[in-house]
């Protein structure tokens, strides 16, 4: 089998896991709550301050909003 063998759709196929498994990662990163956060032994390391992040949900928590509905990460 080579690579003149395949198809598009094939090669779509593929670039469409990759793309869904770094999103995938990048989700993680973003919820998680963790202060520090490392994927693949250290390759995709991210710090982050999460007291203002916690300081900042039970604001909205306060006021009647969900922290979760519509939060763009950042």
């Amino acid at each position: 089998m080579d690579a003149t063998e395949f198809n598009s759709g094939f090669f779509i196929t593929i670039v469409g896991i990759a793309t869904t498994f770094f999103g995938v990662l990048t989700l993680y990163c973003l919820r998680s709550k963790c202060k520090k956060c490392m994927l693949c032994y250290g390759l995709i390391s991210i710090d982050r301050d999460t007291d203002n992040e916690i300081k900042e949900d039970i604001m909205m928590m306060e006021h009647g909003m969900n922290p979760y509905e519509n939060k763009s990460p950042s």
